[in-house]
């Protein structure tokens, strides 16, 4: 069995990993499509949160025993199944509650909408596959 300090540090670095690249990969995408003008900034309260969230979801999948119902099938499977499922219930919310928290007269575009859900995204893949590795190895 996984210890659950470890699937905790996993699901915390995995967080931050996670926000971190999807910031580069978008910094970049803005940097190609604009020419070199914008760039994308992470701000520490999101690194925070993303943070919080990867604990969570560590914690999470130490519950679910690693998704013990899956047999024989590949680590990475296991993982890409846990993101599946966590990844609605931790995005919309969020996404939600921006778009509540907007003023009315500004508005939430679907760009930024977007670009919320696929962070989210990008949150629980890493760190679905991350607990997944490390439960496999550890069996």
């Amino acid at each position: 069995m996984v210890e659950l300090n470890y699937l905790l540090i996993m699901g915390s670095l995995s967080g931050l990993v996670a926000v971190l690249a999807h910031s580069v990969i978008h910094s970049l995408y803005e940097l190609i499509r604009s020419g070199g003008t914008q760039m994308s900034t992470v701000s520490f309260t999101d690194a925070f949160l993303h943070l919080i969230c990867g604990t969570g979801l560590g914690l999470l999948f130490w519950l679910s025993w690693g998704l013990a119902g899956m047999v024989d099938v590949p680590w990475w499977i296991r993982g890409l199944s846990f993101a599946m499922l966590c990844w609605v219930p931790v995005s919309l919310p969020a996404v939600v509650a921006a778009w509540i928290s907007v003023a009315p007269e500004r508005g939430l575009s679907t760009k930024t909408m977007a670009l919320m859900a696929s962070r989210w995204a990008t949150t629980c893949l890493i760190a679905g596959l991350a607990c997944a590795w490390s439960w496999e190895r550890s069996m």
